[in-house]
């Protein structure tokens, strides 16, 4: 048993029903050795696979409908590989029968879970079968294997695309695309609502955190905010206490000022008085108020002298009344001052005598 004749033993031993054990020693019957034999080649390598699927060829189609060979082999080339690489591997269907072949789609079929690879081999027999250009009829029953639901978005587009495919099969791809397409939509949209319901949902969560206040933050913000007031009246008493001091102040100044004009005033007066006084002579012995001629004030001399006594009678001036000072004038001052004083800064009196 080699490669080359797997195939036609084990349709053989299908078609004879040898499948049961057999001979004297009791051993297994070809059917099943065939099998096995069959497995362990195909399995093994690909080269091996494609001189199986080579020597099916003309035992189609029995070699499909008894043991399904022609399928296995090429599940078995395509299995593991791109779609693009395993259709070079497949070019021995060219050489089958236009039913032969629609016999193996459509056992391939239900093998195969992409028909990307199915669709292809149908266009690389459509395109170069050795049995010339096939009927609408035909196309349609060949392509009516393929599953467009099973093709990708990029097969599909080209099913619409290219000029081989039967009319009735385009429709149907451009049907299945139309629904793809629409269902992509969907499920696009459906993502965008969910990941906005979830983005939602996040900012709400976030937002009731921040937000979120127990009593003792209530407390503590109250506790604040009343120390906050209780500070700003007390800025506002101080400035208003600072602003009383000030206008206090400027009028003990402006007092201080006025003062210091009248002792000014009042000195200039009792100069002018001191030097009127070094003009006359008084002389506190003459009796009657006389003048001497001839003497210090008399109308010769131009100095009159002048009891005392009488300048006190007549003007009411007496010698202390050029002794240069008021004396019940600074004691109001001073007065004025210590009360102005105690006024601004509130001083208790026992305190200022101690």
């Amino acid at each position: 048993m080699t490669p080359t004749n797997v195939a036609a033993i084990r349709t053989a031993a299908e078609l004879l029903g040898m499948t049961a054990a057999s001979g004297e020693y009791g051993g297994e019957g070809l059917s099943h050795v065939a099998e096995t034999y069959f497995r362990r080649v195909v399995g093994s390598s690909e080269e091996y696979a494609s001189m199986v699927l080579r020597s099916c060829v003309p035992l189609l189609p029995e070699a499909e409908t008894t043991a399904s060979l022609v399928s296995r082999c090429i599940e078995e080339l395509v299995s593991g590989d791109g779609e693009e690489r395993c259709v070079a591997r497949l070019n021995d269907v060219v050489e089958m029968q236009p039913q032969d072949f629609e016999t193996v789609t459509a056992s391939i079929n239900r093998r195969l879970r992409s028909h990307d690879v199915l669709y292809q081999m149908v266009d690389l027999y459509l395109k170069e079968n050795k049995f010339g250009k096939l009927t609408e009829e035909e196309k349609t029953r060949i392509c009516n294997s393929i599953d467009c639901t099973k093709l990708s978005t990029e097969t599909l587009v080209d099913c619409v695309q290219n000029p081989r495919m039967p009319l009735r099969f385009v429709v149907r791809a451009v049907l299945v695309e139309h629904l793809n397409t629409r269902h992509s939509l969907a499920s696009m949209g459906t993502q965008q609502h969910q990941q906005f319901e979830s983005n939602r949902e996040q900012r709400q969560r976030r937002f009731m955190e921040e937000t979120s206040v127990t009593l003792g933050d209530i407390l503590r913000r109250d506790a604040a905010l009343r120390q906050t007031a209780q500070l700003k009246a007390a800025m506002d008493s101080t400035n208003a206490r600072i602003q009383s001091l000030e206008k206090e102040l400027e009028c003990m100044n402006k007092a201080l000022l006025e003062h210091q004009a009248e002792e000014e005033e009042e000195q200039k007066n009792n100069e002018f008085c001191s030097e009127r006084s070094a003009s006359f002579h008084f002389v506190p012995s003459v009796e009657n108020g006389r003048i001497e001629r001839g003497e210090r004030g008399s109308v010769s001399s131009s100095n009159i002298q002048f009891d005392g006594r009488i300048m006190e009678e007549r003007y009411g001036v007496g010698r202390s009344s050029f002794s240069g000072g008021n004396p019940k004038m600074v004691k109001t001052f001073g007065q004025r001052l210590m009360s102005g004083l105690k006024n601004a800064f509130r001083v208790p009196s026992s305190g200022l005598s101690n």
